[in-house]
C-alpha cells in the first residue's frame, strides 16, 4: 500500500452519470491486482472528509514504459460530483492498491464474468487476465437501459463471448442480469462447468449465490460497502460471513473476522478481508 499524488491524464463523460479518469501512477499500476481498489481523496482539504473507493478499472500503458492506471466512478454524491470538474494536470491523492482481489481459478472449463451496473469496472481487469491467458471467457454485463450500459466495447476487444441484459428491454436480453445467467445454464449455452466472478448490488450478489447453489457451481464475489478508512481501522464497513465456510478459505489469524458467541455468523471487514469474498462465505440478508 502506498499513498501517492497522482496527475490527471484525462477524465472523461461516458454514460450520463458515470466518468473514465485516467490517471499517472506507475507505482500503483505495477502492483494492483483484479478485484483491489484505490481510496481518492476528492476536492483536496476542501472536499469531503473521507476517501472514496473505486475499482481500478485496468493499467493503462503512458510513454514508453510508463503506466497509468483507469477508473471509472459514477456520480452519486459530493465527492465524485467533485471530481467531474478534474482536468488533465490537476491532481488527486490516492492510497493503494488496497484489499483482498479475486483469485483466478484454472481448474474448471469455463469463467464467466457477471457484472452488474458499474460492477463492470470491478472485473475488467480479471477478464483481462482470463484473455490473455487464452482461457475460455464469457461476460455477461447487466444494466437498467442500452444508455447505461459500461464498457461493452472494451469487454469485446478481449477474446470472449459478451452477453448484455437490460432491465427495461432496450438492448440485449430482457430482464436481470442473472435471469440471462440461470437461462443460459438451462439452455446449455453456459456450461456449468465454469466459476463465475461477479460484482454488483447486493440483491444481484444474492440472486446469482442461489443459482451458483442451484447448479454447484464456484463463485467469488465482490461486496460493496461505504469504506471511510479503507484501512481496518473504523469497522464500518462489516458484512456477515459464514463460519462453516470462511475458515476453509482463509488464515483466520491473519485475517479481522469476528465470530458471533451463539450464532450462525460472524463479521468481516470488507476493506480488508474483501472486497472479494468466496461466495458460500458471504451471508446474504433478506432485506
Amino acid at each position: 500500500m502506498i499513498q501517492v499524488i497522482s496527475n490527471i491524464v484525462s477524465n472523461k463523460r461516458i454514460t450520463e452519470n458515470c466518468w473514465r479518469v485516467v490517471l499517472d501512477s506507475p507505482q500503483i499500476a505495477s502492483e494492483v491486482k483484479p478485484g483491489q481498489f484505490i481510496h481518492v481523496k476528492a476536492g483536496g482539504k476542501s472536499g469531503p472528509l473521507f476517501r472514496r473507493p473505486f475499482s481500478v478499472l485496468r493499467r493503462v500503458p503512458l510513454k514508453g514504459d510508463h503506466l497509468g492506471i483507469e477508473i471509472v466512478y459514477k456520480v452519486i454524491g459530493t465527492g465524485t460530483s467533485v471530481m467531474t470538474g478534474l482536468r488533465k494536470g490537476d491532481t488527486l491523492d490516492l492510497i493503494g492498491p488496497l484489499g483482498h482481489g479475486f483469485e483466478l481459478d484454472r481448474s474448471k472449463s469455463v469463467h464467466v464474468v457477471v457484472a452488474g451496473g458499474t460492477g463492470a469496472a470491478c472485473l475488467f481487469l480479471l477478464a483481462e487476465e482470463i484473455s490473455n491467458a487464452g482461457l475460455p471467457l464469457k461476460v455477461l454485463l447487466g444494466a437498467d437501459t442500452k444508455a447505461s450500459v459500461l464498457l461493452k466495447k472494451d469487454y469485446a476487444a478481449l477474446k470472449g463471448e459478451v452477453m448484455v441484459s437490460t432491465d427495461d428491454g432496450s438492448y440485449g436480453f430482457h430482464g436481470f442480469v442473472t435471469q440471462m445467467l440461470a437461462q443460459g445454464l438451462r439452455d446449455a449455452k453456459i456450461s456449468t462447468d465454469c466459476t463465475i466472478y461477479s460484482s454488483g448490488p447486493e440483491p444481484m450478489l444474492k440472486a446469482l449465490a442461489s443459482i451458483c447453489q442451484k447448479y454447484h457451481i464456484p463463485g467469488q464475489v465482490s461486496v460493496e460497502r461505504h469504506m471511510m478508512c479503507g484501512i481496518g481501522a473504523c469497522l464500518g464497513c462489516v458484512c456477515k460471513v459464514d463460519p462453516n465456510h470462511i475458515s476453509k478459505n482463509r488464515d483466520l489469524g491473519s485475517s479481522h473476522i469476528q465470530f458471533v458467541s451463539d450464532k450462525e455468523f460472524g463479521y468481516a471487514l470488507v476493506c480488508k478481508d474483501g472486497p472479494v469474498f468466496d461466495m458460500s462465505e458471504v451471508i446474504f440478508d433478506d432485506e
